[in-house]
């Protein structure tokens, strides 16, 4: 629970998880899922909230993005299908392994794209904000285990 609470990376939390156990990866990768799957209703609410305060500003509607990005859309549309049991076994192990190898080359795909001297060219503050969500999110899931709420 600590794991899939506190890491910000599926792909982080997957191998952490399973590094030190196959129910340990498991259960780290359905806390860490739930994480993904609350972040619909929350990006609903923040869109709402930013078109709200446009319009009060009277500021022009011009273009706007979807209220909710393609992706939190589909992905809640795949977890009810899924919850739905409607799919054969074999589609959905045929997803389970599309959906590992895309994790694998897009992970590989930042690997690769990633240099240090670029972080370092970002600078102290958002590293700081890095830093300060995750001993938030750490104290956070740490409470609510100590306190059993989970």
């Amino acid at each position: 629970v600590f794991l899939g609470g506190t890491i910000h990376d599926v792909a982080q939390v997957v191998g952490a998880g399973y590094s030190m156990s196959h129910e340990t990866g498991d259960t780290a990768t359905l806390v860490k899922l739930v994480r993904v799957a609350l972040l619909l209703p929350v990006i609903a609410f923040a869109a709402a909230l930013a078109r709200r305060y446009e319009a009060q500003a009277g500021a022009s509607e011009g273009t706007r993005p979807p209220l909710l990005p393609w992706f939190a859309v589909a992905f809640f549309v795949l977890v009810a299908v899924h919850s739905a049991q409607v799919l054969p076994a074999a589609v959905i192990d045929a997803g389970q392994s599309a959906s590992q190898a895309c994790l694998v080359a897009s992970m590989a795909a930042i690997g690769l794209k990633t240099h240090l001297k670029e972080i370092v060219t970002v600078g102290w503050k958002p590293v700081a904000l890095m830093v300060a969500e995750t001993v938030f999110l750490a104290v956070l899931v740490a409470a609510a285990l100590r306190l059993g709420w989970v």
